[in-house]
């Protein structure tokens, strides 16, 4: 009780909280064994379509996590990509049996590209949040047989088969730029993945790319990746946009809670997204009275007192705190 006090009291006296406005870990996606064939024309730059039974490459969100589009670009010269399937989408194998994913039991593969992948994701709105982040966890593989030697070829500096590439980036759709949060363009992969000196071996490791963001921004996260390898692997994972917000932005920009005051035993919770909330209102000494879960947006509460209460309402991994006054 004490916690919930405390987080109340310096939600209100301050006015800010801090939350995940956007992200995503491909929990909510299906997965599908097996590999992806590309049905599309490996000698021209297309969308990659999903194909039934096969792993999602391309994902329209249903509930709270961000969707993503994947698309595929050959070399100058073209190989056959895609067409011969391949190791990539949303996975629940593990990249091996004793490392899974940071968050969750699922995570996006790149694998054996033979051009080039790139993954865009949905539009995440920054407008009222102060201090915004994004980070992503990704892994890098190794050479499992010689973990001495090197996996990946090239500095990734010219559109071919043996210049592997990843870039991680955020595109500022407000200013027209791009941050990165990771480029290996002009370096050897290899130098990004960890390395033990003392053993000198490389190590399976998941790392985890960040950048802060203007605020008041609309921004998207790409992923572009290019291998020509079955050994060569991107595994990622753990998407988190973040930032601190005004409690009435906050609320504004993702749920909306009326009537507010409260009058008539209900209120009405609504939100930018399909799916349940999971909705908890605590008296001002921090005591659970309600605790629900809502697939509509109607919420009795007519067995209120009047009087000041906290509703919290959580939805994936968003969620916000307002103060509800029932009269």
């Amino acid at each position: 009780m004490k916690k919930i006090t405390f987080i109340i009291a310096s939600l209100f006296v301050g006015g800010v909280s801090f939350a995940q406005v956007a992200g995503t870990s491909f929990e909510e996606p299906e997965t599908f064994s097996g590999r992806y064939t590309d049905l599309g024309d490996a000698n021209t730059a297309h969308e990659l379509l999903n194909n039934a039974g096969e792993p999602l490459v391309s994902y329209t969100t249903v509930g709270a996590e961000l969707g993503f589009t994947a698309y595929y670009e050959p070399y100058d010269t073209p190989g056959v990509g895609l067409t011969d399937g391949d190791f990539v989408g949303v996975m629940d194998f593990t990249p091996t049996a004793t490392l899974g994913y940071t968050d969750g039991d699922k995570g996006y593969q790149m694998n054996d590209l033979d051009g080039n992948m790139i993954v865009k994701f949905d539009e995440v709105d920054l407008t009222g949040v102060s201090n915004p982040s994004v980070s992503i966890d990704f892994l890098l593989s190794i050479n499992k047989d010689n973990p001495v030697n090197g996996n990946y070829e090239g500095e990734g500096t010219e559109n071919t088969e043996d210049h592997d590439r990843l870039r991680i980036y955020i595109k500022d759709l407000t200013n027209n730029n791009e941050i990165d949060l990771f480029n290996s363009t002009g370096t050897d992969l290899d130098e990004f993945v960890p390395f033990d000196a003392q053993e000198g071996v490389y190590l399976l490791e998941w790392q985890t790319a960040q950048a802060s963001l203007l605020p008041n921004t609309q921004v998207q996260l790409i992923i572009e990746g290019r291998t020509n390898a079955s050994a060569e692997n991107f595994w990622f994972d753990n998407i988190i946009f973040d930032g601190a917000m005004s409690t009435n932005d906050q609320t504004k920009n993702f749920f909306s809670v009326y009537p507010n005051p409260a009058s008539n035993g209900y209120v009405n919770i609504s939100s930018k997204i399909s799916g349940e909330k999971n909705v908890s209102i605590f008296d001002v000494l921090g005591k659970e009275i309600i605790k629900t879960k809502m697939l509509g947006e109607t919420l009795n509460i007519s067995a209120l007192s009047r009087g000041i209460y906290i509703l919290k309402v959580e939805q994936g991994k968003t969620s916000t705190t307002v103060k509800l006054v029932v009269k």
